[in-house]
């Protein structure tokens, strides 16, 4: 084993267990005893020689590369930087986050009774996890005035670290591993329905939290009955539709068809087409939804095809058309009277006459599947919505095809 570290930065730990210690450092000392990853990429790579070579070769065996500006890692840095550039000037309040980096030196740590300890301040510390913040954090400290950060002291501001030490190489990649694989990744859609700072997000809450439902003469929260925990819905459970689906029906009844492909996106209101305030968006949007789920309550209830997200992507891509920043009226010029009308005869039930190849599948054995997502059925259910004379449009109106129908 390798001699222990007993100089360098004085730091108080809080060991965890044997080669496992928690602590706190300031910005500034954290970029001092851990090099930016992409300057040691750039060293490595011999057009500059940075003098980081070993360095580089103790980080390649734990890590995997950043690469050129078109990988993604490289462009999450970008994004991260803004976050934490924002998130340090308090821009997003307490409601802001960042992982412990996990750092790795291969020395042990001489660690007293009281927790002091010393941390290398040069070449010996490799980011396992949290890298790419790592980077983040170099970029906003080099740009600070592109971040609007000038005059600002960075060593008022902590980050939070775990570090392995004493630990093998073959160890830290171990842990890059099990850090990285053995996690269940957080679907997009659901991460997206807890952003309190996105548009969609909002008014999805807000139409949850301020809806009444009345089942069976029966008036009732509608929050009762809508799913924020998971993405999908059990046989046996009560509730009707997931909060991330029925963020999906904000999300194309703000944005239209463009916002078939956007429904696991962030939405601001810079993204309509006219200058409103969020109040606005909250109480258009808001006042239809609330009519749709009063209107069709029990279709809901009773989780017909109107409960899927494909066919709530095209519902709400079709009432779109209702709202006062629609760009679509010239196409297809309908107003909420007219909108609501072309749901009249609109058969819901999950049949496959009616939503076969629409937004189910059809199985050779005859059974029908549910599992198309909003990008993949959306437009065809916008379709047969809007356009009745169509063939998908006379289908889920249960009426039968003209000889020259409409494509």
């Amino acid at each position: 084993m390798s001699d222990p570290v007993r100089t360098g930065l004085p730091v108080t730990v809080m060991e965890v267990r044997p080669h496992l210690a928690l602590g706190v450092l300031d910005w500034e000392s954290v970029l001092a005893i851990v090099h930016d990853p992409r300057l040691v990429e750039l060293s490595m790579s011999g057009r500059v020689d940075l003098g980081l070579g070993e360095y580089g070769e103790l980080r390649s065996q734990v890590q995997r590369l950043i690469g050129t500006g078109a990988t993604a890692k490289a462009k999450n840095i970008g994004s991260y930087a803004e976050y934490l550039a924002g998130g340090i000037k308090g821009k997003f309040g307490h409601g802001w986050s960042v992982p412990p980096l996990t750092l790795w030196c291969p020395r042990p740590l001489a660690i007293d009774k009281s927790g002091k300890t010393h941390l290398p301040l040069r070449d010996l510390i490799i980011a396992v996890d949290a890298e790419t913040q790592i980077a983040a954090m170099h970029r906003v400290r080099k740009g600070y005035r592109e971040y609007g950060l000038e005059g600002f002291d960075f060593a008022q501001v902590n980050a939070a670290f775990e570090i392995f030490h004493g630990v093998s190489t073959s160890d830290a990649r171990q842990i890059f591993h099990d850090r990285n694989l053995k996690g269940v990744p957080v679907d997009k859609s659901l991460a997206l329905s807890m952003d309190a700072r996105d548009l969609a997000t909002a008014v999805t809450r807000e139409l949850v939290a301020t809806t009444m439902v009345n089942l069976k003469g029966e008036v009732l929260p509608f929050s009762r009955f809508v799913l924020s925990s998971r993405r999908q819905i059990g046989k046996t459970a009560t509730e009707w539709v997931t909060l991330s689906a029925l963020r999906t029906l904000v999300v194309t009844t703000l944005l239209g068809k463009s916002g078939i492909q956007s429904t696991s996106g962030g939405v601001s209101a810079s993204d309509l087409t006219e200058e409103l305030t969020e109040q606005q968006v909250h109480h258009e949007v808001s006042t239809l939804l609330a009519e749709v789920i009063d209107r069709f309550v029990v279709e809901l209830s009773e989780r017909q095809a109107i409960a899927t997200p494909a066919v709530l992507a095209g519902l709400g891509a079709a009432l779109h058309h209702a709202m006062p920043w629609s760009a679509s009226g010239t196409e297809n010029p309908l107003d909420r009277d007219g909108v609501m009308r072309l749901l009249d005869d609109v058969r819901w039930e999950r049949d496959a006459r009616y939503w076969g190849g629409v937004a189910a599948t059809v199985r050779s054995d005859g059974k029908v599947t549910w599992g198309g997502g909003a990008k993949d059925s959306g437009y065809k259910v916008y379709e047969a919505l809007t356009r009745p004379d169509s063939r998908v449009g006379r289908r889920v109106r249960g009426l039968p095809e003209l000889p020259t129908d409409i494509a």
